[in-house]
């Protein structure tokens, strides 16, 4: 197998692209900018995710990988303490994002429902750490991404959808609330998949599959 070489010179240049790029969608974040997603027009609803969740997903992301060399420690460790500390770091990995989220939330103008982009983060960033243990952090946090697009493209063929999906997207005037759902379920839903998460942490060490098989076979 042929070795990659890292060329020293082109990590400045690496560094300076990825700050372009993260400063470009923080930006855009607060600006309050949204995606929009329609398969059909008129007079079906066009779909709107806005740039600061897609932002808190990709930092949950991010989050997640970095952890994930201090998890497979711990997962081979084993013991009660390296299953709480693997609990802690996913939710201080979905509270980080969650906290970015509301800090734009405050500085953007006011819109409607707004307390809803907080429970979406809540929802979108545990999710990411959920799958994380189970199908590795970028998988997981692209099969993230790809769900809010595909429910966004989902609710706008479909009339009427969004009032019942837990996750909501943005209209013109803000966030668009599932009122046909009861009081207090998009909240609950939020809450148990974070609580899945902490929990999928604890029972696996924060480790995946393809870790936990490359020990046995180097064991």
């Amino acid at each position: 197998m042929a070795n990659v070489i890292c060329r020293p010179w082109l990590l400045p240049t690496a560094g300076a692209c990825a700050a372009a790029v993260a400063a470009t969608a923080f930006g855009l974040a607060a600006r309050g900018a949204v995606v929009p997603v329609a398969v059909f027009d008129w007079p079906h609803e066009e779909q709107r995710v806005p740039v600061v969740e897609l932002v808190c997903v990709c930092a949950a992301m991010v989050g997640a990988w970095s952890t994930r060399p201090r998890l497979w420690v711990w997962e081979r460790l084993g013991g009660t303490r390296t299953r709480i500390r693997a609990a802690v770091t996913a939710a201080i990995g979905v509270a980080l994002p969650v906290a970015g989220g509301g800090v734009v939330l405050a500085a953007s103008p006011p819109a409607e429902n707004t307390w809803l982009l907080v429970t979406n983060l809540v929802l979108a960033c545990s999710a990411v750490y959920l799958l994380a243990p189970f199908m590795g952090a970028i998988p997981g946090g692209i099969a993230v991404l790809a769900g809010i697009f595909l429910g966004a493209a989902v609710c706008n063929m479909a009339t009427g959808l969004n009032r019942v999906v837990p996750y909501s997207y943005a209209g013109t005037d803000g966030w668009i609330a599932p009122d046909l759902l009861g009081p207090g379920v998009v909240t609950a839903l939020a809450a148990i998949v974070a609580a899945a998460a902490l929990g999928a942490h604890a029972l696996t060490h924060g480790a995946t599959p393809w870790t936990r098989l490359s020990g046995e076979e180097t064991g």
